[in-house]
Order: structure tokens, then C-alpha cells, then sequence
């Protein structure tokens, strides 16, 4: 499925609402809002008010006038071949006999889905890149990289949006790295995602002095209140329709959440430093993300804080991982402290020294359409002398013999 399907219940018999219910619950990527054909949802089933049938006709009329690619299912007691007729001419996609079978129920929904995944498909032709940016572990630095890459890339295209999104459940930060005050983010717009639409959207983002606006995330890490599920997916669709570029900080942890975000992200971004514990993690996550048999070339890594007497290092870190880092982000961890100090991107503050200069000239070639992932070439020989990682890595539980397969 393209994306999560938002499904309104409009149907005053009880057992035709549970019916639908059950079965459209029972299916991936399906979520019943609440509410009655109000907000952004994608298909509203709607029972036919038999005594008053034109009434029912000028709300269909409304909201398809109101949401044109919304997929109305009617429902009713008996079939009147005329009034059928003048629903379908209205624009009703489906008519479902009460009362509700299986049977019924299922060849309709197979035949929306090919509908909607048709026209979801070519309407992200149209829209917006996502880049999803995760910590290998905390403290790697996910955050400073996710918000100059954004900046960045606002900077070198004036003309084109770019959103910032701030998916720390865990007290996000990033409007201290923009020196930015929000006073809403994920956390509000997740209570009712059936009337999100571009306006509340709109009015939820933060916008900084470079063009970049910011989504804050709104949790405080104090509470143990979760998203609902599908908000997160429902968020970055909407921004990913209103901006050029959507970046997402997903933080460091594989909650539900961030999930959703890498599963409907055209790219994610490791982030990674040369240190053993870093490494471990990187593994492991590369690991669970192969799991999820992303495209190749989705998952690429990028290692922080790099200096240049680590290249042996890195050499055998590549060779562990199975592939070649995407980018080498060079460590001025000085310079990065002073800029968030200050509330400042490093392209902006900092844009001379070489940690400014890497973003401003290589996130093109990072986050390009066509990246992907160099593969390291498999059979090298094993030196004879043991290595940084045969040494230490055993007790990590790690083997350096065998290469995972690349995500």
C-alpha cells in the first residue's frame, strides 16, 4: 500500500457499522477515524437516509465538491435501481446491500485499493522528497545533521519549500538548534488525524529566518502518551504534498512512530560515529532495517565526526558493514557546540569552516534522487595480523567474517 487509508463510518445501523468495521480493521494499512465524513479521510462509508434519499444526495454532492478524491461507500436496506443510479451519477464508488457480508465487503475493497493506490502513485510523482535522518545511538549527532542538511539544501533552492520535522518523542530539540518557540508540533496534531488537511498543517509549522519551517515535536519525554497510529504517516504525507523536501529527525529510537516514518521515507540517513559502541549499534540497526526489504539504496550511512587518522578505521568498519559510508561529516565538534549555542545552523553560522562547507557542498550529492549505495566488493583476504576489529569486536558479540546484506 502507498500509504496509511483513513476511513470514516457515517451509518446509523449499529450492525452494518460493526461489520465494516471488522473487516476494514482487520486489513493492513487500514484506520477508522473518528467522526462522520469530516477532515482528510479517504473513504467514508454512508448509509442512505431511505425516507429522505435527496438529502442524503446534496451531503454526497458537498463533500465530494469539498474533497474530490474522496471514495463515498453507500449503504442501504433495499436497492431502488433509480435512486442507484443517480448516486453513481453523483460520483458514489460502491454500493453495499444491507445487511453487510464478507462477501460483499472485500471484492469492494480490493477494487478501491486499486483505485487509490493508482492515484496515490501518481500524485507522489508530483510531491515531495522525504529524508528520514536516525541516530545509530544517541549522542551521534542525528539531530545537528538532520537540521543542516535541511538548511542547506533551503539554501541552495531559495524557491523551493523545505519542512523540518521533529519526530524526538523524547524531547525533541531541534527548535534550540533555530533558536525557534513552537508552541504546537506532532503531539497536537496526533489527537484527531481525521480532520488534519494542509490548513491545520499550515498553522502547526514554525517558520525560520532561512525559509525552512519547522515542525516541532511537541513531547517533552515526561509522558508515556504515543502518537496514534498512522498520525506520523498522515503528517509527512500532507507535508510531503506542500513541500519540495520533508526531513524528518527521527531521534535514536525504532518506536511505532519512527516506523511509519522510515517505511514512507524515500530515504534514511544512519547516522554513526567511529566509536565501538556506535559501530555495534549501526550493525544491529542495519540489521532490522534490512528486515523491512527497503528498495536498495534507501539506507545509506554516514559517519559524524570523522577525522582523518581514523582511516584504517573506517577501511574495516566498511568492510564489517558490507558497504562504503555515504558521507564522511568531518569533526569540528567545537564549532557544532557554539552554533547550537547560539540557535544557528552551521551553514549560516559557521559557513567558511570546513564542517559548514561540507554540508553546503556535499548534501547535494547525499540526499541526490539517484544516491545509492556503494557495495563494498565481497572475498577480500583477511589479513594475516589481527585487526582493530578482531581484537575488540568478539566481546561485542559482532564478526567481522561474515557481511550482512545491504539495505
Amino acid at each position: 500500500m502507498a500509504r496509511l487509508i483513513a476511513v470514516s463510518i457515517d451509518c446509523r445501523n449499529e450492525a452494518a457499522r460493526h461489520t465494516f468495521e471488522e473487516i476494514v480493521s482487520g486489513r493492513r494499512d487500514y484506520l477508522v477515524t473518528k467522526g462522520q465524513g469530516t477532515g482528510a479521510v479517504d473513504m467514508l462509508l454512508l448509509e442512505l437516509d431511505e425516507l429522505r434519499p435527496q438529502q442524503t444526495f446534496g451531503h454526497i454532492r458537498k463533500l465530494l465538491s469539498a474533497s474530490p478524491n474522496l471514495e463515498v461507500f453507500l449503504t442501504a436496506s433495499r436497492t431502488d435501481p433509480q435512486m442507484l443510479l443517480e448516486a453513481f451519477r453523483l460520483g458514489v464508488k460502491e454500493f453495499l446491500p444491507q445487511p453487510l457480508t464478507r462477501q460483499e465487503v472485500e471484492p469492494a475493497l480490493a477494487r478501491f485499493e486499486e483505485r487509490f493506490n493508482g492515484r496515490v502513485f501518481g500524485a507522489e510523482m508530483q510531491s515531495g522528497r522525504v529524508v528520514s535522518v536516525i541516530g545509530a545511538r544517541g549522542g551521534v549527532g542525528a539531530s545537528t545533521v538532520a537540521t543542516n542538511l535541511a538548511t542547506s539544501v533551503q539554501q541552495a533552492s531559495q524557491r523551493e519549500s523545505v519542512a523540518l520535522v521533529d519526530l524526538d518523542m523524547h524531547g525533541g530539540d531541534l527548535g534550540l538548534f533555530l533558536d525557534l518557540h513552537a508552541s504546537q508540533g506532532l503531539k497536537h496534531l496526533s489527537k484527531d488525524i481525521s480532520r488534519l488537511d494542509e490548513t491545520i498543517i499550515r498553522s502547526s509549522l514554525t517558520p525560520h529566518s532561512s525559509g525552512l519551517h519547522l515542525l516541532a515535536s511537541g513531547y517533552e519525554g515526561f509522558d508515556e502518551v504515543a502518537p496514534t497510529t498512522g498520525s506520523t504517516m498522515r503528517v509527512i504525507g500532507l507535508l510531503r504534498s506542500m513541500h519540495r523536501h520533508v526531513f524528518v529527525d527521527s531521534g535514536h529510537v525504532l518506536e511505532p512512530a519512527v516506523k511509519e516514518a522510515l517505511d514512507c521515507s524515500d530515504q534514511i540517513i544512519v547516522v554513526t560515529t567511529l566509536s565501538l559502541p556506535a559501530i555495534r549499534r549501526t550493525k544491529r540497526l542495519l540489521e532490522t532495517l534490512g528486515a523491512a526489504q527497503y528498495p536498495a539504496g534507501k539506507v545509506q550511512v554516514v559517519v559524524n565526526r570523522y577525522m582523518n587518522d581514523q582511516k584504517d578505521l573506517l577501511s574495516e568498519t566498511e568492510d564489517m558493514l558490507g558497504l562504503r559510508m555515504a558521507g564522511l561529516i568531518p569533526n569540528d565538534y567545537g564549532t557544532a557546540s557554539e552554533a547550537l549555542d547560539h540557535g544557528k545552523p552551521l551553514t549560516i553560522m559557521a559557513s567558511r569552516t570546513t564542517i559548514g562547507q561540507w554540508y553546503l557542498r556535499g548534501t547535494d550529492q547525499l540526499i541526490g534522487d539517484k544516491a545509492a549505495v556503494n557495495r563494498t566488493a565481497s572475498g577480500n583476504e583477511s589479513s594475516k595480523k589481527a585487526s582493530f576489529f578482531g581484537r575488540y569486536l568478539p566481546s561485542f558479540g559482532l564478526e567481522t567474517k561474515g557481511k550482512p546484506s545491504v539495505v
